[in-house]
């Protein structure tokens, strides 16, 4: 899974390599990365830029102000998700770039193409603080899945769930448009992408604390976002795409916690 910072990090690198050079003279390279961090909040997926501040630390607006410039209509990156964003030009010379919501919704279908990467590390020890959070939260995602089916509203690939494959079989692609988007689901959406964003970019990286966070998100997005019941009845699209998010936050729990055990979840469940 390609990352929404790494695809944005990607493109901004492709289009200010094409920029005029004489405006420029520190060479834009893999050498000089494109520094991003996502601000605090889940109103919005938007990254600030630091990249002007790098090129010309005397006058970043007047580079931020060129950048805006060439970059103020609606990006889209190249070419796998094609993910578009706006820009905001500060004036203090940071750039913040917003992802459009039709683009998230399409970030959160590539899952149905999605593999968790096997890591061949060796195995670590499974005696790990508050561990059973997210073995049962992972439990929560299996039971809900299966429950899913035996409604009708999705059918599974295999009910073992297979360590690192994708759960869903249908349907196909998983309509996110109906999300409703409010501030709860927002939280667990949000927090999938900052865990996607921290495994691409973060070699060091603390899968058990990542897996702890996305566990409390999911548990806080189940106490609140029905899934069954009336809302399946008179809006099964939008149940399918709550049990979507179910499936992204399952298969992202499941690799997490293979990094860390012997034994797959799926085989104890």
């Amino acid at each position: 899974m390609i990352s929404v910072q790494q695809q944005l990090q990607e493109f901004l690198l492709t289009e200010l390599k094409n920029l005029d050079r004489l405006k420029f003279p520190t060479l834009i390279s893999k050498e000089t990365p494109i520094s991003l961090f996502r601000l605090p909040t889940i109103k919005s997926i938007t990254y600030r830029c630091a990249i002007a501040f790098k090129l010309y630390p005397d006058s970043p607006f007047t580079v931020a102000e060129s950048i805006f410039n060439t970059l103020k209509q609606p990006l889209t990156t190249q070419p796998d998700l094609c993910l578009n964003f706006t820009v905001k030009l500060l004036d203090q010379g940071w750039l913040d770039f917003t992802l459009c919501d039709r683009s998230l919704s399409r970030w959160l279908q590539s899952w149905a193409n999605f593999s968790y990467a096997q890591k061949n590390s060796p195995l670590k020890s499974t005696n790990h603080d508050n561990s059973w959070i997210i073995q049962y939260t992972y439990a929560r995602c299996c039971a809900l899945l299966r429950l899913g089916e035996q409604e009708g509203l999705i059918k599974l690939k295999n009910p073992q769930f297979h360590p690192y494959t994708w759960s869903l079989l249908t349907p196909s692609p998983i309509p996110f448009v109906n999300l409703q988007l409010n501030e709860i689901e927002r939280s667990l959406i949000s927090q999938i992408i900052t865990t996607v964003d921290r495994l691409g970019n973060d070699s060091k990286v603390k899968e058990i604390k990542l897996a702890l966070k996305l566990s409390d998100s999911f548990l806080n997005f189940e106490r609140y976002c029905r899934i069954f019941g009336e809302i399946s009845r008179n809006k099964p699209q939008l149940s399918q795409a709550r049990l979507g998010l179910v499936a992204i936050t399952h298969i992202l729990l499941q690799g997490l916690w293979l990094s860390q055990i012997e034994q797959p979840l799926c085989n104890r469940l």
